[in-house]
């Protein structure tokens, strides 16, 4: 007797090898995508709702039909978050599993190698969860969906410098995502005349946060834009609270703004967050409600969350890609039908690709915690 989980591998194995006999993982029936992902270790929760948003949309999907006749059926293998297994799944997929395409990566995946290897290979990389250039300045086959690290940076700029605060500090981490968030914010307040941010960097250290909290105190700041992730967001901006400080204080996507809301809880009343899809409260929007819906319905549960919103997009907008490429489905066609793609609204959410443009969206929504801990948009 197979065991279950056995059983289910056997029929994924199945499946692909009957996608290579067709080539480029596609057959009469289906399209096979690849998608490597934390599934486990300290990033599970990372990796469980990429891969729930991605199948809650193929589940909508399929079960209307698919498109052009074809099931879109997604393979994930897990990496644990770590660099060399997600390298190792990108190169199963294509060179044993030879999917279509690659779907929804989660950010700890997509490491420089990977991207390499996908270029070489020349194959679709989509709708992968990161605001890195690195993800931006790739050659023709790798396609954002969301907002960059510098759009976000932009977003918050604009806003509170519209509302005449000039004087911001960015605390950070010493790395790429921190140092593309510094550059950001720079070239948004050099646009308006005004001096750059204050740089603080929290060291991994037993005094790090406290360090943070006070040098960010000695530059006096109007905005604390927080572009950490969480934790440690929650514990700076309690420190930086603890200290009096009337900063408006606003932590970018990074913190993931409903894990953030919740550890601050009615704390955190009046801190701004940003996130780079819809609100999940806003249900009047049709992409929400219907990701809602659909989520439900994958996993049994009301549980939300932007990152798996955000691999619903991607979904939803790859789909629409293979649609407009046509019946006769190929790598090529793809990529001609997203060159062509100069406007789609996936519900309220609008992409836009084209030869020149590998990033649907530029689009940052801002948000607030109200005195109940809940957010508000």
């Amino acid at each position: 007797m197979i065991a279950p989980a056995r059983a289910a591998l056997l029929v994924l194995c199945l499946g692909l090898h009957t996608a290579v006999a067709w080539g480029q993982g596609v057959t009469p029936r289906t399209v096979v995508l690849g998608q490597s992902a934390p599934l486990s270790g300290p990033l599970q929760s990372l990796g469980e709702e990429m891969r729930n948003g991605a199948l809650a949309y193929l589940r909508k999907l399929n079960d209307a039909g698919g498109v052009h006749g074809r099931r879109l059926e997604l393979a994930t293998l897990d990496d644990g978050g770590e660099p060399a297994r997600a390298l190792a799944n990108t190169r199963r997929f294509i060179e044993e599993f030879r999917v279509f395409a690659l779907l929804a990566y989660a950010e700890p995946s997509l490491t420089r190698e990977v991207l390499a290897t996908v270029q070489q290979a020349r194959i679709p990389l989509f709708g992968a969860a990161t605001g890195a250039a690195s993800a931006r300045r790739t050659g023709r086959g790798v396609f954002s969906v969301r907002a960059s690290r510098t759009d976000e940076a932009e977003q918050v700029v604009s806003h509170y410098a519209l509302l005449g605060l000039k004087r911001f500090a960015l605390v950070r981490k010493d790395d790429a995502a921190g140092a593309e968030f510094l550059a950001g914010a720079r070239n948004a307040l050099s646009a308006r005349g005004l001096a750059p941010p204050s740089d603080v960097v929290l060291l991994d250290d037993a005094a790090g946060l406290a360090g943070a909290a006070r040098d960010t105190f000695m530059v006096d700041p109007q905005v604390v834009v927080v572009a950490l992730p969480q934790p440690p967001a929650a514990d700076l901006i309690r420190e930086i609270r603890r200290g009096g400080s009337g900063a408006q204080i606003v932590a970018l996507s990074t913190s993931d703004p409903d894990a953030l809301a919740k550890a601050l809880g009615p704390g955190g009343t009046g801190i701004a967050l940003s996130q780079v899809v819809p609100p999940l409260a806003q249900v009047s929007l049709p992409i929400v409600s219907e990701y809602r819906a659909a989520l439900e319905a994958e996993t049994g549960r009301a549980a939300h969350d932007p990152r798996s919103l955000e691999a619903y997009i991607a979904a939803k907008v790859f789909a629409e890609s293979v649609r407009r490429a046509g019946p006769g489905l190929s790598r090529e066609a793809l990529w001609r039908a997203l060159d062509a793609m100069s406007f789609y609204d996936a519900g309220g959410y609008t992409v836009a690709f084209s030869r020149n443009r590998r990033q649907g969206s530029t689009r940052v929504y801002l948000m607030a915690i109200g005195q109940d801990g809940k957010l508000l948009h």
